[in-house]
Order: structure tokens, then sequence, then C-alpha cells
């Protein structure tokens, strides 16, 4: 799949304005803020499934916040989560089994600038990532012409350090993602005869 051009609100300063003025607006009222990010990714998300329906991405770039690694870890994550299968303390370990069940790499950023330069660098036709409330506003605004599949952290100790990730959630994503494999493309094609 050619990644086409990505249409997104985001890229409208118009839009980003507003958004910003909302938000800053429901701030006062508790969880208002993000009850009110969380329908803008999930709209996010719809505008991305859209055009993947029935295209399967052949690059899918899964980034992963550092604070999902647990306190004290020493494991290198910025290049692979491999070695992670064999630790499986924290959700990368579990990240990384997901990745190795569907063929897919995941990359760690240690800073937001950091995931945006991998982006870039590696130009995916999609993202799938998990972040916070306030990061996944600053990726949709920051980088809005590449598609990204977001969710929120499901929590964490406190803030920034030893985050949950929605596990189920991230398992359907890498598989709707996931590359068709030889095997599984014969069969498909035996089938079209």
């Amino acid at each position: 799949m050619n990644r086409p051009t990505f249409r997104s609100p985001w890229q409208k300063r118009g839009f980003v304005a507003l958004i910003g003025l909302l938000r800053l607006m429901m701030r006062p009222f508790g969880g208002a803020e993000d009850w009110f990010i969380e329908r803008l990714v999930a709209a996010n998300n719809r505008r991305v499934m859209d055009p993947l329906a029935g295209n399967t991405p052949q690059k899918v770039l899964l980034i992963m916040p550092r604070c999902v690694k647990k306190t004290g870890c020493r494991v290198d994550v910025q290049n692979s989560v491999s070695e992670c299968l064999t630790c499986m303390g924290c959700p990368l370990g579990d990240v990384a089994t997901l990745c190795q069940k569907h063929g897919l790499q995941a990359l760690v950023a240690f800073r937001s600038h950091i995931a945006f330069d991998m982006a870039r660098r590696e130009q995916p036709d999609v993202i799938v990532a998990s972040a916070c409330h306030d990061r996944m506003i600053k990726a949709l605004r920051s980088m809005p012409e590449y598609p990204a599949l977001l969710a929120p952290l499901a929590g964490m100790d406190r803030m920034c350090v030893n985050a949950t990730l929605d596990l189920a959630w991230l398992g359907r994503q890498l598989a709707a993602m996931a590359p068709v494999s030889k095997q599984a493309a014969a069969a498909q094609a035996a089938v079209g005869r």
C-alpha cells in the first residue's frame, strides 16, 4: 500500500486553535478535557480506519512511550523490543509478544520529538501508538499528515512512571495491520481461482 495523502482536520490552523480553546475551557471541569480528547481520538481513529479497510499497510510503525518501561529496567528498547520477550516484566513484554505474533516491529520513543523523528524517517503507511491524553493531542497536532491510530494509556503508578496499556485494543489494531503471510496469500490466491 503506497501511503496516499492523508487528509485530517488537524492540518487546518483554525481547527487546531479551536481545539486548544475548547480544551482550555474544559480544564476546570474535572475529567471533561480527557473525555473531549477521547472523543477527538475516536473520531481520528475512525477517519484512519476507513481508507485502511481492505488495504493492508506495508509499513506499520508502532510507537510506545518510555513510561511503559518498568522503572529500573536496563534493556535498551530504542531500536527494538525483542529483548523484552525474555523479561516480560512490564507491558513492553506483551507488546513484543504481539509484535512477534503479527510480524511487526515496535519502537519506543523516549520523548515526543523522537517519536515524530521516527515517523518522518520511517515513512509508515500507518502509525499505531499509545500515549497520555495531552501527548495524543500533541501527536495529532504535530504530525497530521500521518494516519495514526491512538489509544490513551490505561493507567500509571504516578505521572510518567510504570504506565499500562490497553493490550486488547493494541492487539486488535496490530491484527488488523499485520502483513499477510506468504502462506495466507497463497491460500487466498488459491481460493480466488
